[in-house]
């Protein structure tokens, strides 16, 4: 880590976590600009009945279904349960699926004006069926995936983030490879964001290379060998070349590799750069919508005056926090300030042990 970021040297774990905290609580009431690709998660739970007869398929008794925002709105709803006011462009399909979304952002306080509703658009789903008997954890057993595809026209998407961008301290962009972000809108809305003058941050699932400028981008490992066409491994010094390696490649400030049960590689502005120890424990619960919850916290600790490493740290608190809880899963204001209270291992984590 370079001197001068996270409160100074690794050693200094006290003034880190006052540093971090001060963060935490400045992060509340941050306007933030989601552009992104929205999608419905819906859970079906089910209770093991018996095995059919018709095949030698499980028959379950339907518990439940749970209907969350997944894909970009997780991260939406990752930004509001931080306390960002967040206000979102995006688009969903006239359907029964695209309301149930739309409605489910509002609950959580977000501003849903900018939520294109297309009919020739069908809202992307994410259809999980979890089994379970009476006293066992439920298990997820299969996935359904409907809806998505058609390619965003890009004047009416590029003047929604105009008109929301002046009420906005930053822009984050979730890309999940489903039409919204392409080769005919990717360079327009970076530079309405930059005519406006907001910071950018992305998360894109294949395209990463086409975001030049940004503030900040989280590849994770699988996405960050794509963007540099070869594999990278485990190495430390392998790691930081290659996140220094994206970051001069998309002239970004930040960029931050998650590596999953190895945590992150962070290689920032001036030669700012860290190794972070995965927070919490390797028997994670749940990875569904971890990598949103590390944009959304990344993007706000940023936009609250966090230098690289600081804002990577408390991304990696809130990843570890949302991997432990199942399903689309969000992280509060009040766990990431225990869990920066409360890390014993905070010298070690900077140092990547």
């Amino acid at each position: 880590m370079k001197k001068g970021e996270a409160g100074g040297r690794a050693g200094d774990a006290g003034a880190v976590r006052e540093r971090l905290l001060e963060i935490v609580d400045r992060m509340a009431a941050t306007p933030v600009l989601l552009v992104a690709d929205l999608v419905l998660d819906v859970f079906e739970h089910g209770r093991i009945g018996r095995i059919s007869r018709e095949a030698p398929v499980l028959i379950l008794d339907h518990v439940r279904t749970d209907r969350l925002p997944g894909g970009g709105a997780n991260v939406a709803a990752n930004l509001a349960a931080l306390g960002a006011k967040t206000d979102v462009v995006g688009r969903v399909g006239a359907d029964a699926a695209g309301e149930a979304l739309v409605e489910a952002l509002a609950r959580l306080g977000c501003t849903t004006s900018g939520i294109q509703r297309d009919p020739g658009y069908r809202t992307p789903e994410k259809r999980r069926i979890l089994a379970g008997s009476a006293h066992s954890v439920q298990q997820q057993i299969v996935r359904l995936d409907s809806g998505g595809g058609a390619k965003a026209a890009a004047p009416d998407l590029v003047a929604r983030l105009r008109a929301a961008a002046g009420a906005a301290r930053g822009v984050v962009f979730s890309d999940y490879s489903l039409g919204l972000f392409h080769e005919e809108t990717i360079e327009p809305l970076l530079a309405a964001a930059r005519e406006a003058k907001r910071p950018v941050f992305v998360d894109s699932r294949s395209q990463l290379r086409r975001f030049h400028g940004v503030a900040a981008a989280t590849p994770n490992l699988q996405e960050a060998e794509s963007a540099l066409a070869g594999p990278i491994g485990d190495d430390p010094e392998r790691l930081h070349a290659a996140a220094e390696a994206i970051r001069e490649r998309l002239d970004a400030g930040t960029v931050v590799v998650t590596l999953g049960s190895l945590g992150m590689a962070v290689a920032g502005a001036a030669g700012a750069r860290a190794r972070l120890a995965v927070y919490g424990t390797d028997e994670v619960a749940d990875v569904t919508g971890a990598g949103d919850t590390v944009i959304a916290t990344l993007a706000l600790a940023t936009l609250a005056g966090a230098q690289a490493v600081e804002a990577a740290l408390l991304a990696n608190y809130a990843g570890g926090l949302v991997v432990m809880k199942r399903g689309t899963a969000t992280v509060s204001p009040d766990e990431l300030r225990q869990a920066v209270r409360h890390d014993a291992q905070l010298e070690a984590r900077l140092e990547g042990r």
